[in-house]
């Protein structure tokens, strides 16, 4: 993260609108390294909807929801974008994220520049941005170790902590997920506070399906068809707090049982992603591993070399703009759209991109590009690659043996997405959080050109 070292600000000016200014340290900007580039300056234009919106993101920070009385604060991550300001935090149990994004039209003046930081909202902050009048004066000042918030009666001070690295490996699965949902349904105003505020509380809640109906949203059995899965009623409970700004709350769905609400309010957005079971954490999914697998050259395995070398490439076409757009970034770095999306699966690898539902496009943060992210939290992918590379991956007529001696096991290949496999991690979870090692070994194999000649075997499975 972004070295902080300059103060910011949060200050009324004694009416209806509320005076932001954050800072980071030495920080890229377009006209290069800059000495404590300013985040942003400005008034925004509902100062009560960016305190809901910004206690939102604390709310799903602090509790575990499997258990909501563990409480595990962390510092939501702030992304300045050019355009807009979006607030991110993981839940302490790490299966729900949220993003809180201040667009253009809630900032009434100012410019956003571009960065990533992270900024401390423990008890004491929390309690002033809940008690903030709409004409009040507050005073937030962010330093190298502390956050420090002034009404005109006190001063509340804490201490920043670091960013988790598995809420960089969270950072990795969320938009690889995102990226592959459909909407389901939609409410707009008190539909919308109707349904939430009509959910059962208490941690995490029971899973049930969600679908449109006449009046908005209603609830419907679990795996109802065309339904999106809310695995722990609680989990929305965040957007309780800004329900009464909703203007309008979107559903979404993903295949394997992820769902996303996109809850609309006055100048900003709040998304919510939420993994199939509460006792699941988004560090842990593989989604990403199957988009991983193409980032390796031809040859057998390899290292990753050419989805890392794409990824460099983007590297210098993703900060200065507010969202990305593949076919842009392939004409302006002169790669294929394979090459681009071997990229974009190595920066996310990192936690550098995340996915806009509403956009439906891909944004950059500003934060430390790990080249080492792939091979040391995609430990599946290594033993893949290590497959290949020993020559323990061998295509049959209708399947692949993968393995050497008394250990292998047979990979029946439908097409892509669709393989299955006799090892006991593929019949533990099916598929639904990711592939096995064998699976994405014989996909390497299947995408280079030196794939050995198929051989009789006597029986698959």
């Amino acid at each position: 993260m972004a070295n902080l070292v300059g103060n910011s600000t949060l200050s009324g000016i004694g009416g209806p609108e509320l005076r932001v200014e954050l800072e980071t340290g030495l920080g890229l900007t377009p006209s290069g390294l800059v000495e404590h580039p300013q985040f942003f300056s400005g008034i925004v234009a509902r100062p009560e909807v960016v305190a809901a919106g910004v206690l939102a993101v604390a709310d799903v920070a602090a509790p575990t929801y499997l258990d909501l009385s563990a409480l595990a604060m962390r510092d939501p991550v702030v992304t300045a974008s050019g355009d807009r300001l979006r607030f991110e935090s993981f839940s302490g149990c790490n299966g729900v994220h949220v993003r809180f994004d201040l667009l253009a039209e809630g900032i009434a003046s100012g410019e956003v520049a571009f960065g990533t930081t992270n900024v401390d909202i423990n008890q004491p902050l929390r309690s002033a941005l809940a008690a903030l009048p709409r004409y009040d004066l507050l005073h937030l000042a962010v330093g190298a170790e502390s956050l420090r918030v002034s009404t005109l009666d006190e001063t509340h001070e804490e201490r920043k902590v670091e960013l988790p690295q598995r809420w960089v490996r969270g950072f990795a699965e969320v938009p690889t997920v995102m990226a592959e949902m459909s909407l389901v349904a939609e409410a707009v105003g008190t539909e919308a506070m109707t349904f939430l505020a009509g959910l059962p509380k208490g941690a995490p809640g029971p899973a049930v399906g969600v679908v449109g109906g006449a009046r908005g949203l209603r609830v419907t059995a679990l795996d109802a068809p065309g339904s999106a899965t809310l695995a722990g009623t609680a989990r929305l409970g965040s957007l309780r707090r800004i329900m009464r700004h909703i203007r309008r709350l979107s559903v979404w769905r993903h295949e394997a049982g992820f769902s996303a609400w996109v809850a609309d309010v006055d100048g900003g957005r709040i998304t919510l992603v939420m993994t199939p079971q509460p006792y699941r954490g988004f560090s842990g999914e593989g989604q990403l591993l199957l988009s991983l697998s193409g980032a390796v050259g031809p040859g057998a395995g390899g290292s990753g070399a050419e989805g890392s070398g794409a990824a460099l490439r983007l590297l210098e076409h993703l900060a200065w703009e507010p969202v990305l757009d593949a076919g842009v970034l392939g004409a302006e770095t002169g790669l294929s759209p394979a090459a681009v999306a071997s990229g974009i699966a190595v920066l996310a690898a990192s936690g550098k991109v995340g996915f806009d539902l509403a956009d439906a496009a891909w944004f950059h943060r500003e934060i430390p590009y790990d080249a080492d992210a792939v091979d040391r939290d995609h430990p599946r992918l290594v033993a893949a690659r290590k497959l290949v590379a020993e020559g323990n991956v061998r295509r049959a007529d209708t399947a692949y043996e993968v393995g050497d001696g008394d250990r292998h096991h047979w990979v029946p290949f439908e097409g892509e997405g669709r393989a299955r496999c006799t090892c006991r991690w593929y019949a533990r979870y099916q598929g639904d959080r990711g592939p096995c090692s064998h699976i994405l070994a014989v996909t390497l194999l299947r995408r280079t050109t030196d794939a050995p000649e198929p051989r009789e075997i006597a029986e698959i499975l």
